[in-house]
């Protein structure tokens, strides 16, 4: 085929339709990716992460107050569901009468976000029923308060991530 002949079959109305073909599989190729960019997470793991950032020597302040207790904790997820946590203080002795607020959640998402209930089974122990119904990681974050008469109150955070193993 000659260049002349090849001229004479390709139109201008052929290049419209080339170009108007290229650019609307890209138009619709960049809708998809915008609809998936906003429609999922987002990666902001606290709304207010500005303000936070703002008030940062109020939070290692609050972190060297906890470290200063002496506190350690074991969290663990049975493989019913439910959150055990044992709180001891630094000679050992276990912290009683906390009370207990908390969240439990996966890694990627807040739509299956469960509050927590937590009661004291055992000086120490407390126990949280019904927490995860589905294997695979979770996130705990949790906060214990103590009172103390005629102080502020003490406030212990936990945040760990946890595996639920198929039963």
């Amino acid at each position: 085929m000659s260049p002349i002949s090849l001229a004479q079959q390709v139109t201008g109305r052929h290049v419209l339709f080339i170009l108007l073909g290229f650019f609307g599989v890209m138009i619709a190729v960049n809708a998809v990716f915008l609809y998936f960019a906003l429609t999922t997470f987002n990666g902001l793991e606290s709304p207010n992460a500005y303000e936070r950032g703002l008030r940062y020597n109020e939070v290692l302040a609050a972190e060297k107050a906890q470290a200063a207790l002496g506190w350690k904790h074991e969290l663990t997820l049975d493989k019913d569901g439910a959150l055990r946590l044992a709180v001891r203080d630094a000679e050992g002795s276990p912290v009683t009468r906390l009370a207990i607020s908390g969240e439990v959640g996966r890694p990627v998402h807040r739509q299956n976000d469960i509050s927590l209930t937590f009661e004291e089974i055992e000086p120490g122990i407390y126990l949280a029923r019904n927490v995860a119904e589905a294997t695979g990681a979770w996130i705990a974050s949790i906060e214990a308060e103590k009172a103390r008469p005629g102080e502020a109150p003490v406030t212990y955070r936990i945040k760990e991530r946890l595996w639920l193993s198929p039963r």
